[in-house]
């Protein structure tokens, strides 16, 4: 059985190959696997829109920060407008700024 340890390891590794994988996509491999895109109030932040394919990774952060959230694992089928987005840091945790829009790509 392995240890608590060995599993946070593993998830720490399989993250930092998605985030590599999501850091290499080109703008049009975003727009196509994009499944939906969150807009935050402005709140002054660096970033007012999340890309987040269909597994709940974000792939890109407008107009900054996209270095820092890329990869980054969240929930968007329960997101709702007005609250704030659930988003994975090593434990659950929230964004700081609500949701403005949430528009879903078929």
């Amino acid at each position: 059985m392995k240890t608590k340890k060995e599993i946070q390891k593993k998830l720490e590794k399989k993250e930092s190959q998605k985030r590599k994988e999501i850091l290499e996509m080109s703008e049009l491999d975003i727009e196509l696997n994009t499944k939906y895109i969150i807009y935050f109030k402005d709140c002054g932040q660096d970033f007012l829109e999340w890309y987040i394919d269909k597994d709940g990774y974000v792939l890109d952060s407008l107009p900054f920060q996209r270095s820092i959230w890329a990869g980054k694992f969240t929930i968007p089928q329960t997101a709702k407008v007005g609250e704030k987005l659930a988003i994975w840091l090593d434990e659950e945790s929230y964004v700081k700024y609500p949701i403005k829009k949430i528009k879903i790509i078929k």
